[in-house]
C-alpha cells in the first residue's frame, strides 16, 4: 500500500512541479474562462436590453459549459506535455500499477480544475450577482469536477497518440459526460434559484446530487479497472 501511494504521489508531484515551472495548464484554462465570461456577460446584457435577469438566470448552466470546455484544454495540455517530453513512456516502463498512474493523473488534473472552479465562483458571483459561493453549490461543483476529470483522463489517454486528439477528445468526452453534467447543472440552477428566494433546501437537490455521485463512482471504477488496457494498447 505504501508503494502504491508513493507511486500516486510521484505522479501528482511531477505534474505540480511541471505546472509550477510552466504555468501553462491553469493559465490557459483561466484565460479561456475569463474571455468566455466577459463575452457572455456583455452579450446577454445587450440582448435583454440592459435587463440582466435573463442572463443571470442561465448563469449556472453557463458555469458548467465553461468548466467543461476549459477542462478539455487542461486535459489536452497536461497529457500532451507528458507525450512531448516522453514522460508518458517513462511512466509506463516504471514498475508501478497502471491504475496508480491513473489515480495520480486524476488527482493532479482535478487540483488544477478546482483552482479554475475557485476562480469561476468568484467571477460568476461578481459578473452575474448570484450566490455561487454557497456550500451546496461548491459541493456539486467539486463532485462534478471529479467525475468529469475521471472520465477525461481515461479518454485523453485513449486519444493521446492520435494526430487528431484535439478533435477526438471533445467528440468522445462531451457525450460521455452528459449523464454527469445534466444533473449537476440542474442541481446548481435549482439551488441558486431557491436561495435567491430564501427557500434553499438540500431535499430539492438531493436526487441530482446522488446521480452525480453515482457517475463519479462509476467512472472512477471503470478507470481503475481499464486504464492498464488503455495505456498498453
Amino acid at each position: 500500500m505504501n508503494e502504491y501511494l508513493a507511486a500516486v504521489w510521484a505522479v501528482v508531484w511531477k505534474d505540480l512541479r511541471i505546472e509550477g515551472r510552466t504555468r501553462q495548464t491553469v493559465s490557459i484554462m483561466v484565460m479561456f474562462s475569463l474571455a468566455t465570461i466577459i463575452m457572455f456577460n456583455f452579450g446577454l446584457g445587450m440582448a435583454v436590453n440592459v435587463n440582466l435577469d435573463a442572463g443571470r438566470n442561465v448563469s449556472p448552466a453557463l458555469l458548467w459549459a465553461v468548466v467543461l470546455l476549459a477542462a478539455i484544454l487542461g486535459l489536452n495540455r497536461s497529457l500532451a506535455l507528458d507525450r512531448e517530453n516522453q514522460v508518458f513512456d517513462a511512466l509506463l516502463i516504471a514498475p508501478v500499477p497502471r491504475n496508480a498512474l491513473y489515480a495520480g493523473k486524476v488527482i493532479s488534473i482535478t487540483l488544477f480544475t478546482l483552482l479554475l472552479d475557485a476562480a469561476l465562483v468568484v467571477l460568476f458571483t461578481v459578473f452575474f450577482n448570484r450566490p455561487f459561493y454557497l456550500p451546496v453549490v461548491l459541493l456539486v461543483l467539486f463532485l462534478g469536477t471529479v467525475g468529469y476529470v475521471a472520465a477525461g483522463v481515461l479518454i485523453t489517454s485513449m486519444t493521446i497518440q492520435a494526430r487528431t486528439r484535439e478533435v477526438l477528445l471533445p467528440v468522445l468526452l462531451l457525450p460521455v459526460s452528459l449523464p454527469l453534467v445534466l444533473p449537476a447543472a440542474m442541481a446548481t440552477t435549482t439551488y441558486i434559484s431557491a436561495a435567491m428566494l430564501g427557500e434553499a433546501s438540500w431535499a430539492a437537490v438531493q436526487a441530482p446530487v446522488l446521480l452525480v455521485v453515482a457517475y463519479d463512482l462509476l467512472m472512477l471504477g471503470v478507470g481503475f479497472l481499464l486504464y492498464q488496457y488503455v495505456v498498453e494498447s
